[in-house]
C-alpha cells in the first residue's frame, strides 16, 4: 500500500488561527534540519514495508480480475469489482483522516494492513472453489472491506512520510518510493500474480497474505512516532467538525484544490477503461501486458528528482496532465493491439510517476502537520472517490458501445480537464 523523530508539538503551536481558515498564508517556517546525506535507517525500514506490501498488491490487482472473469464475462459486472474495490475511497476517505490525524500513525498502519491481511485470506480461501455460486457477491464484499482498510491505511501513510522525513527531502524519498511501487507492484508484482494464478488460483492471494505479514513486522520496529499533536479545543470536538476543518482548508486553498481536481479527472478517465482492460487485452495477456507497461513507471520515478529540480513541478504537472489524456485516447483507437496499448500505457504509467511525485510533494510542504492527515484525506476522497464513478461509467459505456469507447471518453474528459486548469497552477511555486 502507498504508506514513522515525530511531529513536535510546538510545530503546532507555531500556527496563528488565521492559519487554519486562509489556507493560502504563508506556513510558518520550521525548524531547521540538518540536511542529511542519507534518509536514515527509519526511512529505510518504512521503503522496505512499503515495498513488500505493494509486491503482495501488484499480484492480487492481476489475480482478482482473472479469479472474476471466471465467474462471469459480462463487463458490467467485471468493472462492478472495481466499483466495490474503490467505493471506500468515496464514503470512507474523510472519516479515515480524521481518524489518521488523532491516532499515532505506526499503531494505526498496523491495525490497517492486519484487517488487509484477513481481508485477502478470505479472498484465497473463496478461490479454492470458484463453482461457489454466491462467489462474486462475496468478491463484492470483499473487495470493500479491502478498500476501507485502504484507506486507513494510506491516511496513515502521510504523516508516517513527514515524520521519518525531513520537508526538504520529500521529493528524494518520494521519488523513491513511487520507483519502487511502480516495479513492485506494477511490474513485478502483476507478472507473479498472473503466473501464480495460472499455476493454482489460490496462489497469488497466499502471497499477498504474506506480504501484508511481513510489512507490519517491518513498521513494528519503527520507534513509536507519539500521539498526535492537540490543539486547544481538539478533544471536545466530534469527528466531523475534524472532518470539516480539513475540507475547509482544502476548499480554500486554490494550487491544491486544482491539482486535487485535476487528479480526480485523470482517475475517473483512467478507470473507465482500466475496469475493463482484462477483456479488452484477454486474460492470457492481462498480466504481462500490466508489467510491460509498468516500465513507463519505472522510468518516471527514476526521473522524478532530476524533472522536478530541472523543470520544476509546475512544468512538470503540466506537460503530464496533457500528455496523458492523449495516450489514453490512442488506446482506444489504436487497441487492442497489445504492442500500441503496452507502449502507450507506459507513457500513462511514467506520467503518473512523474505527477505523483510532484503533487504530492507540493501538498506534504504546504499543508500544516497537525492537519495532513485529514487534508490529505479530503484530496484522497476526492480523487480516488472518482474511481468507482468512473468504473461504473466504463462498463456501461464498454457495454453499449465496445470495449475501446471508455478509454477514447475518458481520454476526451481528461483534455477538458487539463485546460480548465491552465490558470490556477500559474500559481505553482517552486
Amino acid at each position: 500500500m502507498p504508506a514513522v523523530s515525530v511531529r513536535p508539538d510546538s510545530h503546532h503551536s507555531d500556527l496563528q488561527h488565521s492559519d487554519l481558515h486562509h489556507p493560502d498564508s504563508p506556513i510558518p517556517a520550521l525548524p531547521q534540519e540538518p540536511r542529511p546525506d542519507k534518509l536514515g535507517r527509519d526511512w529505510h525500514v518504512l521503503f522496505t514495508a512499503s515495498a513488500v506490501s505493494v509486491l503482495g498488491d501488484g499480484a492480487f490487482v492481476a489475480a482478482l480480475p482473472l479469479l472474476a472473469a471466471g465467474y462471469t464475462r459480462d463487463p458490467r459486472l467485471i468493472s462492478g469489482l472495481t466499483v466495490a474495490g474503490t467505493l471506500p475511497w468515496l464514503v470512507f476517505s474523510l472519516q479515515a483522516g480524521a481518524i489518521a490525524d488523532r491516532t499515532e500513525s505506526r499503531r494505526l498502519s498496523i491495525r490497517a494492513q492486519g484487517w488487509q491481511l484477513i481481508c485477502v485470506l478470505a479472498v484465497g480461501l473463496l478461490a479454492m472453489d470458484r463453482g461457489a455460486g454466491w462467489g462474486l457477491a462475496a468478491l463484492y464484499v470483499l473487495a470493500f472491506a479491502l478498500g476501507m482498510a485502504a484507506a486507513l491505511a494510506k491516511s496513515a501513510s502521510q504523516p508516517l512520510m513527514t515524520s521519518v522525513v525531513p520537508r526538504d527531502r520529500l521529493i528524494s524519498a518520494n521519488g523513491q518510493l513511487y520507483t519502487a511501487q511502480s516495479v513492485a507492484k506494477d511490474f513485478v508484482g502483476p507478472a507473479l500474480g498472473a503466473a501464480l494464478f495460472a499455476l493454482t488460483p489460490t496462489l497469488p492471494f497466499w502471497a499477498d497474505a504474506v506480504t501484508f505479514a511481513a510489512s507490519m513486522l517491518l513498521i513494528a520496529r519503527l520507534p513509536r512516532s507519539g500521539a498526535p499533536a492537540v490543539l486547544p479545543g481538539a478533544g471536545r470536538r466530534s469527528l466531523r467538525a475534524d472532518v470539516k476543518e480539513g475540507l475547509t482548508w482544502l476548499a480554500h486553498h486554490r494550487l491544491l484544490r486544482t491539482t486535487t481536481m485535476l487528479s480526480a479527472a485523470a482517475n475517473f478517465g483512467s478507470t473507465m477503461g482500466a475496469a475493463t482492460l482484462v477483456l479488452y487485452v484477454g486474460t492470457h495477456h492481462y498480466g504481462v501486458l500490466l508489467s510491460i507497461a509498468a516500465i513507463g513507471g519505472v522510468i518516471g520515478g527514476l526521473m522524478s528528482r532530476a524533472a522536478v529540480a530541472r523543470l520544476g513541478g509546475r512544468v512538470v504537472a503540466r506537460v503530464c496532465s496533457s500528455v496523458t489524456p492523449v495516450a489514453g485516447i490512442g488506446i482506444g483507437l489504436f487497441g487492442p493491439n497489445l504492442f500500441v496499448v503496452a507502449g502507450l500505457l507506459a507513457v500513462v504509467s511514467m506520467s503518473a510517476s512523474l505527477w505523483n511525485v510532484a503533487v504530492v510533494s507540493q501538498r506534504q510542504r504546504l499543508v500544516p502537520p497537525h492537519l495532513l492527515g485529514r487534508v490529505s484525506s479530503a484530496g484522497i476522497m476526492v480523487m480516488w472517490g472518482m474511481q468507482p464513478l468512473g468504473a461504473l461509467a466504463g462498463g456501461l459505456i464498454a457495454s453499449g458501445f465496445g470495449l475501446a469507447a471508455p478509454w477514447v471518453v475518458g481520454g476526451s474528459l481528461r483534455i477538458v480537464a487539463s485546460v480548465l486548469a491552465i490558470r490556477p497552477l500559474r500559481e505553482w511555486q517552486d
